[in-house]
């Protein structure tokens, strides 16, 4: 042990020693001058007892940022990127309108049951009693559930306190070829380098294919970490509490229930998991594919796949997977069909939604998924995720929420369009 310590230091002495060398050599050839511009992200704090005692927000918030898409009954729940849920009364397709908006900050996720909506807030998981949504009430706050959340850009600082907002400022700081400046208030919070009362009816809603949190008989399961799920007991429905968390895989992103599975996408494949016995899931088979993000959806049959390249998620595949999954424990890849962009997804009888980026969203006959054919593609900017039921397609973009008729596939008719405000 000692040896190895002393060969470390000389190590280093002998790598310092050079550098002050080096740096004698060309100190003064060196006189060029340069700048970086760094966007400082300090965030405006306020206690939880403040933020939840002000949850009911403004109705007619605007929408500028939508993220992920639930329903339920004649309701759209609409997320606002870290900001809240929009929550509009879609009892006309043709003419939806927004009945109230949840200030919590952070939230990324949702599921209702009966007449409870679980969200998430940053760290925490919230049970909340929309039974009026215009005058909601929170009923239970678990807190930590969502362990390494993030406000945006650093880690939560105190367990009373949310970050509601953040002060932008660009900061450049200037450096020769020789001297870095580093430090002051860029450290504090990290940085980002810009360099050069109508009631709800029984049962569980459905999520969109992005969803990080599903509802499955009386149970909550949500992503708590990149690498574990929580399961939540939510008999009574206004009183989560936590059961236990199980490691289901690496860097998971997504979770799609179907009759007693868990299909986990993440950024490395798809997990399969048995939850007949809801707080034991039982693995069943995993897919594999190379580094993408990962939504997954299946009718029970076969598993389709989407995945993103040129992301966070490391990678650059764009393409579906059709996956068979008759033999849970042994999936098989069916075909791979090249797209551009592709995200979420949605599969009503022998319809296939694909969102693809520039090409809008992608209308599969999926009668035989070996040998899928586009028949439509539904206009929409960057769409991000799609549900389908009954006939009617709703799709979260980047300009807005579009809801689209597609009784006659052949003729898929725009029903309305919910513009977001920039």
């Amino acid at each position: 042990m000692t040896r190895k310590i002393t060969v470390s230091l000389l190590g280093l002495l002998v790598t310092a020693c050079m550098i002050v060398f080096l740096s004698g050599c060309v100190k003064d050839k060196i006189t060029s001058t340069h700048t970086y511009t760094y966007t400082i992200m300090k965030p405006v704090l306020k206690s939880k007892a403040e933020v939840l005692a002000a949850i009911n927000g403004n109705p007619s918030e605007t929408v500028r940022q939508a993220g992920k898409i639930y329903i339920k009954d004649r309701f759209i729940y609409l997320n606002e990127v870290d900001k809240g849920i929009h929550i509009i009364d879609n009892s006309d397709p043709s003419g939806p309108s927004q009945v109230a908006f949840l200030n919590i900050p952070g939230n990324r996720d949702m599921g209702v049951r009966g007449n409870i909506l679980y969200a998430d807030m940053y760290t925490d998981l919230l049970a909340i009693d929309i039974s009026n949504p215009r005058r909601v009430t929170v009923t239970t706050r678990v807190p930590n559930f969502f362990m390494n959340r993030i406000y945006g850009y650093a880690y939560a600082i105190d367990d009373d306190q949310v970050a509601i907002d953040w002060i932008r400022k660009d900061t450049v700081v200037s450096y020769t070829d020789r001297i870095y400046t580093w430090g002051g208030d860029m450290t504090a919070y990290a940085l980002n380098s810009t360099a050069a009362s109508v009631p709800a009816g029984g049962g569980s809603g459905l999520a969109g294919s992005m969803a990080s949190m599903v509802l499955l008989n009386d149970h909550l399961y949500a992503i708590r970490e990149p690498h574990s799920v929580g399961i939540v007991n939510i008999r009574t429905p206004a009183v989560p509490r936590l059961d236990t968390t199980f490691y289901a895989g690496f860097d998971l992103e997504t979770i799609y229930p179907f009759e007693d599975k868990l299909f986990l996408g993440s950024s490395i494949g798809m997990f399969m998991y048995d939850v007949s016995d809801p707080v034991s899931p039982v693995q069943l088979g995993t897919f594999s594919h190379g580094r993408a993000c990962d939504p997954v959806i299946t009718d029970g049959q076969f598993a389709y796949v989407t995945l993103r390249g040129g992301s966070s998620c490391g990678g650059n595949a764009n393409e579906l997977n059709v996956v068979n999954i008759e033999d849970l424990m042994n999936p098989v890849l069916l075909k791979t069909y090249p797209l551009t962009g592709p995200t979420g997804l949605a599969k009503d009888g022998n319809l296939l939604f694909v969102c693809d980026d520039e090409s809008g969203v992608r209308v599969f006959n999926a009668s035989n998924p070996g040998a899928l054919k586009q028949i439509a593609a539904i206009k929409s900017e960057a769409p991000y995720d799609v549900i389908a039921r009954n006939k009617n397609v709703l799709v979260v973009g980047k300009n807005g929420l579009y809801q689209y008729d597609y009784g006659n596939p052949d003729n898929i008719r725009l029903l309305s369009f919910y513009s977001l405000k920039r």
